[in-house]
């Protein structure tokens, strides 16, 4: 289950990579334009361009298999979910809370000494749809000597 610390994390301007592998196993990568953690804090939602990362939404209608991580760019401090995804087009409201991520999102880079023109590339909810993950796994993945280390799991 998320505890209340992470789903704060998780629904702060921090970065969203979503991993997905095809049926050969090939890796993809596509970025979150948003995230939220469901009210029993079971699952998340995080919004994705599929106009942007069309493999990952081929990989996710395929097999359902995501891993996403989610890291503060200040201090990398960073988290991975693992879990069964699920696919649909994002509501209104919920392309409305990507657009409040993604103003979030600029502005935290931008205070880091990013440009503007170097992020806008990558930030889209462009074609938005919403991927629902119910955890299965939760590590911490923040670098150091605790990277990788399982801090809940449903099998547990």
């Amino acid at each position: 289950m998320i505890d209340e610390d992470l789903a704060r994390f998780i629904e702060s301007p921090v970065m969203q990579i979503i991993g997905t592998a095809d049926t050969a196993l090939r890796p993809e990568i596509g970025r979150g334009a948003g995230a939220w953690v469901s009210a029993d804090r079971r699952s998340i939602h995080l919004v994705l361009s599929g106009w942007q990362w069309p493999a990952t939404v081929i990989n996710l209608r395929e097999n359902g298999r995501a891993a996403v991580t989610f890291s503060r760019p200040a201090d990398y401090v960073s988290y991975q979910i693992k879990g069964e995804a699920t696919l649909r087009s994002a509501e209104p409201e919920e392309v409305e809370r990507s657009g409040r991520y993604l103003v979030a999102m600029v502005s935290t880079l931008m205070r880091l000494g990013i440009a503007a023109e170097i992020i806008a590339p990558w930030l889209s909810n462009r074609n938005p749809l919403l991927v629902s993950i119910e955890a299965s796994d939760i590590f911490l993945q923040t670098p150091g000597a605790k990277a990788g280390t399982r801090i809940w799991s449903a099998a547990a």
